[in-house]
């Protein structure tokens, strides 16, 4: 990957959805790494989560960028606005929520996720949010060793997420850094 030049990165759109179904099916079969030993990727895949990808990207609060080389996605997130949780979700003003950071194994510390993130954090700025939230397994001890390092912090919430069958620990973080 060295002598490679960087992906490009484009914006993401409901037509992409498969190219970034087949990015997420790929991260969730590393979390055979950390989770119990029955425990399966909850897609099947490419049809569900790609309908999913598909729908959400359709929507206007949506926003994804992506990043692909030789025409292939390497890495995706989507951000959107925070709402609550429950039967009835409001939106929480000032906060964005970044649903989904996915990248190939195959591009881990090639500085993908960190160009996707930072897209992210501008987005969310661009949208006048004064933070930003996300909730990472709280098996992964990668994914949440970056976020550290990006500036996330622990709330101390926690959710089970019944459709990953896995625990989920929220992580919020300013939009603007204090230096």
């Amino acid at each position: 990957m060295d002598a490679s030049p960087p992906p490009d990165q484009r914006v993401g759109e409901p037509q992409d959805a498969a190219a970034l179904a087949a990015v997420t099916l790929e991260a969730f079969a590393t979390y055979r790494e950390w989770t119990p030993e029955n425990w399966n990727p909850p897609v099947t895949p490419g049809e569900h989560e790609a309908a999913l990808l598909a729908e959400r990207l359709a929507l206007p609060d949506y926003w994804c960028r992506f990043e692909e080389s030789a025409g292939e996605a390497v890495g995706y997130v989507v951000l959107r606005d925070a709402v609550t949780t429950g039967d009835d979700p409001q939106p929480i003003p000032g906060l964005a929520h970044i649903w989904h950071l996915f990248v190939r194994p195959a591009w881990w510390g090639t500085g993908v996720a960190k160009r996707l993130h930072d897209a992210a954090v501008d987005e969310a700025h661009r949208r006048a949010c004064e933070a930003t939230r996300l909730w990472t397994p709280a098996g992964n001890a990668r994914a949440r060793a970056f976020y550290v390092r990006e500036g996330w912090r622990e709330t101390g919430a926690e959710h089970y997420a019944a459709e990953l069958d896995l625990a989920l620990l929220e992580y919020r973080r300013p939009v603007m850094l204090d230096s």
